[in-house]
């Protein structure tokens, strides 16, 4: 990998290439990579089901299918948490991978008057979390003395959305949102000498690196449509504008401007017999290289994800349903890592904790979900246990 001060990775990401000389720690390795690693803003039941999350029935709240928040009716917010952990190889060196993310956090408010919802969602949309060690040997006062240089990354890409979701008629919703890409990562290099090899007494270590933040406009349209009682259709078009990255003041070094690419989605659900349910999805995006930004070498390209699952309705205690769910996923993943397109596959289960409900209406619950997932990129094979929480309260 070339350093790039240009692009504002400078010394810092000389680190990639040397992945596998060393120990490895990270969230992700794949995150080392371009933006990042990819962090779709879904609720647990969406992970369950696949991970795609359109054209759930019910009412719902995800930033890809906000026409769907017009079936929640009353005001509703949605936290949702997701810890992680991950092993894995590369060139014959293993990697560990750890940490808690907060993928999606969601706001829907009726304006009862206008038959529509008013919608905010804060939502994660590339990881950059990774570190990486290579041992290593120079020559201070004549002596070999052995160093260890850290390579670590902290931060990420978020964003923010306010929307509005419109109801025309019975069976079809509509819905826009207009928001910004935001967020920041420091990055650092450390190299620590070990300082009983040389007579000069401790070493200070050194030290470089810098901060840069990120923003840019995003927007998107969407439809659900129930043609007929067991079926839902749903679509979304997400549009993004350029993506800025800028140093701080005390960061040496000059900024950057990415091409973030217009994502299409589409999903379905059938109502299989009165209490089973099966839903469809999938989602592509073309990733490009930018001058100053991305370099051809970077980018995958045209990218696809495709999943599923199935939802059965049971009966839970006190007249409450007791969602239980399965899913399976296929993805591949925007940044090449090794001159190979890495891919995801994942299955997936969770359920749902209904803890007060009025008739249909949910009015507090959980959702659980758990994903057992792998993903691949030539010499490069991680595997993967990932938890989704997402805590849901409803009410005037």
């Amino acid at each position: 990998m070339k350093e790039r001060t240009r692009a504002g990775i400078g010394m810092v990401l000389m680190g990639a290439a040397l992945l596998g000389s060393g120990p490895v720690a990270a969230q992700s390795l794949i995150g080392s990579r371009g933006l990042g690693l990819p962090i779709e803003a879904a609720n647990a039941r969406a992970r369950a089901l696949g991970g795609e999350g359109l054209g759930l029935l019910g009412g719902n709240l995800n930033p890809a299918d906000l026409a769907s928040s017009t079936g929640l009716l009353i005001p509703t917010m949605n936290f949702t948490l997701q810890p992680y952990w991950g092993t894995g190889v590369v060139e014959g060196e293993s990697l560990t991978a750890q940490g808690t993310r907060f993928p999606l956090l969601g706001l829907a408010y009726p304006i009862i008057d206008l038959n529509g919802m008013v919608t905010l969602t804060f939502s994660s949309f590339m990881d950059q979390r990774w570190q990486a060690e290579e041992d290593g040997t120079v020559i201070l006062s004549g002596v070999p003395t052995p160093v260890t240089n850290t390579f670590k990354s902290e931060g990420g890409i978020a964003a923010l959305r306010l929307g509005w979701a419109q109801r025309l008629g019975r069976s079809l919703s509509l819905a826009v949102s207009a928001g910004v890409h935001t967020g920041s990562t420091t990055r650092t290099y450390t190299r620590t000498f070990d300082s009983l090899e040389v007579s000069t007494g401790e070493i200070i270590p050194f030290k470089d690196g810098g901060k840069w933040q990120y923003q840019g406009p995003t927007a998107s349209l969407g439809a659900s449509w129930d043609p007929v009682d067991v079926l839902r259709l749903a679509g979304s078009v997400t549009w993004s504008g350029k993506l800025d990255a800028k140093p701080t003041s005390l960061t040496k070094g000059q900024g950057a401007t990415y091409e973030i690419p217009t994502v299409f989605r589409v999903g379905a659900t059938g109502v299989l017999t009165p209490k089973l349910f099966l839903n469809l999805g999938m989602s592509y995006e073309n990733w490009t290289a930018s001058e100053g930004g991305l370099e051809p070498e970077t980018v995958a390209g045209g990218i696809w994800s495709f999943g599923g699952g199935l939802e059965l309705e049971a009966s839970g205690l006190g007249g409450r349903t007791l969602p239980i769910r399965l899913g399976i996923r296929h993805s591949d993943l925007p940044f090449l890592f090794k001159a190979e397109k890495p891919t995801e596959r994942v299955f997936s289960g969770g359920l749902g904790l209904n803890l007060t409900q009025a008739d249909q209406f949910v009015l507090a619950g959980v959702d659980l979900a758990v994903e057992r997932g792998s993903r691949e990129a030539g010499t490069f094979k991680e595997d993967f246990w990932r938890g989704t929480i997402t805590f849901r309260v409803s009410g005037w």
